[in-house]
């Protein structure tokens, strides 16, 4: 067995920080106590004193087989930026490619070799196959380990029916939808200088948004909003929230560096809205009171906001890819919310990893130190000060609403095997594979 020995790190056990011993055996945590001693004598030992383990996170919503075949480099920038932020799993939503088959399509790719290290699994997409029926969804859950699935909403009104007897199915097996909201102009027309019609696409918007949280609470369907930025959303979601299983997923607004100065088409880093004065932004208040609570997720950062990526062998967080929000973003969350005392870092941890891991499916294996669970683990350096400085929007010249950023990884095991030891990556040791996943009841 190949092991290696974490000392005097401080983990998350029942929602307090201890300190212990961890022991990895192969690609599991097979022991976890005050004092453990090497198990051979050529067993590696690191001394984590000082520093907080933590499971590893999980990025629930993100087109990995997309992103990676981008260009020649394209894997392995993919790889670190996931490194860097300590994800050691992904989940993408499984639309028609090649097949408008939704068995073929899970099919081919689950045996696919995306050459990636994190472990992956799948979101089935309700919308565009050329029929898919509630026995369907049924088989994905019972024979192809998918415990979520995507919607794209709105559809078209000839679909409600089906789409209603589908979303009860969801319901009664436990399984989350997660709701991708149609935003004005993604049809490719932008209003951003006539704001009578811009508030017309506006109040469409939250329309449609009011409409799928009924059908939720109707059909006692668990949904996830996606991307949710704006106060005028989060009020219609919390009042559906007291009413049935709704969750959201929250854009932490935060800039670094030159951030705020780069849009795509036109449009807010964040949201894909233009940021007009219709809509506004979630402050920092609200985001820490919702994300202290069970139902509410941290959304990743927008990546391919430049058109080139930077490879290196050595950890380069400032220099700007596309995936230059992404890597900074356990460094924002612990800046801006452990050191100023807005949460802790059981809740920091909570947060990232334990309970993304119970709601997509995947608790104990991943999300949470413990006997059993995978050896996903990054070892996390609270007192390192880094030469970058976050803020939030149009906070830029205020004191009190610009850090410096603190706290890096310093490594990340992956099933056991390390992939960065705070100096380096090492990329190729490691593969990751398809995880089979049921609702946590």
């Amino acid at each position: 067995m190949d092991y290696v020995l974490i000392k005097n790190g401080k983990i998350v056990v029942d929602g307090e920080l201890q300190n212990k011993d961890v022991l990895i055996g192969n690609d599991k945590l097979i022991d976890i106590d005050d004092l453990i001693n090497r198990p051979e004598p050529e067993t590696p030992v690191i001394d984590a004193s000082g520093k907080f383990l933590l499971p590893g996170t999980i990025d629930t919503n993100i087109f990995f087989s997309e992103l990676i075949n981008q260009d020649d480099a394209a894997l392995k920038r993919f790889n670190q930026a996931q490194i860097s932020c300590g994800t050691t799993t992904v989940i993408e939503p499984v639309f028609p490619q090649l097949s408008y088959s939704y068995k073929e399509e899970l099919y081919r790719k689950k045996h696919l070799d995306y050459g990636i290290n994190a472990d992956y699994g799948y979101h089935l997409s309700i919308n565009d196959w050329d029929l898919l029926l509630d026995t369907d969804m049924d088989y994905c859950y019972a024979h192809e380990g998918v415990a979520s699935f995507y919607l794209k909403w709105p559809v078209k009104p000839d679909e409600h029916i089906v789409l209603k007897k589908l979303l009860k199915v969801a319901a009664k097996d436990s399984t989350p939808v997660l709701v991708d909201m149609h935003k004005p102009g993604e049809s490719g027309l932008w209003y951003e200088s006539d704001k009578t019609v811009y508030s017309e696409t506006i109040a469409i918007h939250i329309r449609q948004l009011e409409s799928i949280l009924q059908l939720a609470v109707e059909t006692k369907c668990i949904i996830c909003i996606q991307g949710v930025c704006f106060k005028e959303e989060l009020e219609l979601i919390e009042r559906y929230a007291s009413q049935g299983n709704v969750y959201a997923e929250l854009m932490f607004p935060f800039h670094i560096a030159d951030s705020d100065r780069i849009a795509v088409d036109g449009r807010s880093v964040y949201s894909g809205f233009p940021v007009v004065e219709e809509l506004s932004l979630l402050s920092e208040e609200t985001l820490w009171r919702c994300l202290k609570q069970q139902n509410f997720f941290v959304a990743r950062p927008m990546s391919k906001l430049f058109a080139h990526g930077v490879v290196k062998d050595s950890q380069v967080d400032n220099r700007p890819d596309e995936y230059f929000l992404i890597k900074n973003l356990l460094s924002v969350l612990y800046t801006w919310g452990v050191t100023t005392g807005k949460i802790s870092f059981a809740e920091l941890a909570d947060l990232v990893a334990c309970r993304t891991a119970k709601f997509m499916g995947l608790f104990p294996q991943k999300g949470v130190i413990k006997l059993g669970s995978d050896a996903d683990v990054v070892i996390w350096n609270p007192d390192f000060k880094r030469n970058l400085y976050c803020h939030l929007p149009g906070m830029q010249d205020k004191d009190t609403n610009y850090f410096q950023l603190e706290g890096r990884v310093e490594f990340v095991f992956v099933k056991g095997c390390m992939v960065y030891n705070g100096e380096s990556f090492s990329d190729d040791v490691v593969k990751g594979r398809y995880l089979y996943r049921s609702p946590y009841l």
